[in-house]
């Protein structure tokens, strides 16, 4: 006459006592949600830190995994190593052998840092991380760049060559890093 909670809820308790290590056990939504931000955290071991920088997976639905990146290049070369970066996840997150089976790549250079920090914010990243995926690189040849290092030069101009090269290093870095 009485049913057992296991029945009416549809899963079976496991040997281990663990409800995430039975076979029978199905994740809420909001389970699955936070597995991926725990993905995401650990984006980073997975592809490596110079790679974290550039890309970010962004949802995986219906077995494929999309991952935006900052670039064509990156996309490709993730997709060219697609078996190496199946087998890291996959050891780092078992359960999701089921969950992927395909990649797709975003190339998104203009919304990529908005994109990063969003998702970042939502993993909740730690400060530090923070820091360093914030942490600007211009190239000595873009417009932003070049404007910096002029207002430097007119700031210092007065100065001896030696120390005024060494202080506009420093306000550029300063620059760079804010």
């Amino acid at each position: 006459m009485f049913k057992k909670i296991s029945d009416i809820l549809g899963h079976k308790p496991s040997s281990k006592g663990s409800k995430t290590g039975s076979p029978y056990y199905k994740k809420t939504s909001s389970e699955e949600f936070f597995d991926f931000l725990i993905f995401i955290r650990a984006w980073p071991k997975i592809v490596g830190p110079k790679l974290a920088k550039t890309t970010v997976p962004l949802k995986n639905q219906n077995k494929t995994l999309t991952i935006l990146t900052n670039h064509s290049a990156y996309s490709q070369a993730l997709s060219m190593n697609e078996e190496v970066l199946r087998e890291k996840i996959f050891k780092e997150f078992p359960y999701l052998k089921s969950k992927v089976r395909y990649f797709k790549f975003i190339v998104d250079s203009t919304h990529f840092q908005k994109q990063m920090e969003d998702i970042m914010m939502r993993a909740d990243v730690t400060s530090e991380q923070k820091v360093k995926q914030n942490s600007i690189k211009l190239h000595p040849q873009s417009p932003e760049y070049k404007k910096w290092k002029k207002l430097a030069e007119e700031e210092y101009k007065d100065l001896e060559p030696e120390l005024r090269d060494k202080l506009i290093s420093i306000y550029l870095q300063s620059k760079l890093n804010s």
